[in-house]
């Protein structure tokens, strides 16, 4: 009878669940989210969207799956452009990231790389460099601006000046009362890949000056 009891406290052991097995089991990988997944796109360009300052920054697809917002950084907008005109039908490789602050999931999309059909021109973003970070060109204009109060610029003498947005929210009423002012600043070397939404060459501002009142622009 001893060895029956004993062999069956032995046995009972045997199939009881060890410390911390049933625990292993029960514990899976959490999956976490997949910044780097890739999704063939295809569709056709329907028009170019810009940052806050005006440069271009992303194109809307509209594809089989609805209207997609497609970005690339701003310095590759003339290598992208020139391949993804206006109503051209292209294929994009891009990755699928977190949307940022206001976006919605079908704009949380990064170009990789993009190809017109039709003539089966490509460009491959990781093989556009950034550009080194200068100034530009010192310039001076003076004339009478006119003013876009739903952005942070103005147009002068044929070219588009940018403003801080609390230096915009400032200005901008004196500007509108202003029959001439006079802007020193630096014009954006064109041959940086940049393009502003307006087609017009960017200024970005040291000084402006409003009825013989200079502002600094920081």
């Amino acid at each position: 009878m001893l060895l029956l009891a004993t062999l069956a406290a032995g046995l009972s052991w045997y199939l009881s669940p060890k410390k911390g097995q049933n625990l292993q089991k029960a514990i899976l990988p959490h999956p976490g989210p997949d910044d780097n997944k890739h999704f063939n796109i295809t569709g056709r360009v329907i028009k170019y969207g810009s940052n806050h300052e005006g440069d271009i920054d992303k194109l809307l697809l509209s594809s089989n799956e609805g209207e997609i917002w497609l970005h690339f950084p701003p310095h590759m907008a003339r290598q992208v452009t020139s391949v993804a005109t206006i109503n051209a039908q292209v294929k994009a490789l891009a990755n699928e990231s977190r949307p940022r602050p206001g976006e919605h999931r079908n704009d949380s999309y990064t170009i990789t790389s993009l190809t017109n059909n039709a003539f089966q021109t490509k460009v491959d973003l990781h093989d556009i460099p950034a550009p080194i970070p200068k100034k530009g060109i010192e310039i001076k204009m003076k004339g009478k601006p006119s003013v876009n109060q739903n952005e942070n610029a103005f147009m002068l003498a044929g070219k588009m000046v940018t403003l801080p947005p609390h230096m915009a929210r400032a200005l901008f009423p004196l500007i509108n009362q202003a029959k001439t002012i006079t802007v020193k600043g630096f014009v954006r070397d064109s041959t940086d890949g940049f393009l502003s939404e307006s087609g017009m060459p960017i200024v970005r501002p040291t000084l402006v000056e409003i009825d013989s009142v200079t502002y600094k622009i920081r």
